[in-house]
């Protein structure tokens, strides 16, 4: 949904730009540059941000399935139906994680 809402707002930018650039206001067509060049800097922070929370999530995710492997095999603990769907339910968030980390870095790909 942001993403969304930043696409709408660089298109609404570049339509005035382009209105700027028709009308020959040329202080106007710098002060949308320069509130563009913010909304693109502000944008792409933010998803630097998630990305990384992502990826913190991503390693406590593989961290908890790796210590319910290592107890399983070290016998500390038998498998249990409660076991079983926790690991369901931690590999299905890992690869939601890695949907959602794919998913940023080719955003990023195609805007370089």
């Amino acid at each position: 949904m942001m993403n969304h809402l930043n696409n709408m707002k660089i298109d609404d930018y570049l339509d005035l730009y382009l209105f700027a650039t028709r009308i020959k206001d040329h202080e106007w067509q710098k002060e949308i540059k320069s509130n563009l060049a913010a909304l693109l800097k502000e944008s792409a922070e933010r998803e630097r941000t998630r990305a990384s929370d992502l990826r913190v999530q991503l390693g406590y995710v593989n961290r908890r399935i790796l210590g319910l492997y290592q107890q399983l095999r070290n016998r500390n603990v038998e498998l249990t139906e409660e076991i079983t769907n926790e690991l369901y339910a931690l590999k299905q968030r890992r690869l939601e994680l890695e949907a959602e980390i794919g998913q940023i870095r080719e955003q990023n790909r195609r805007i370089s």
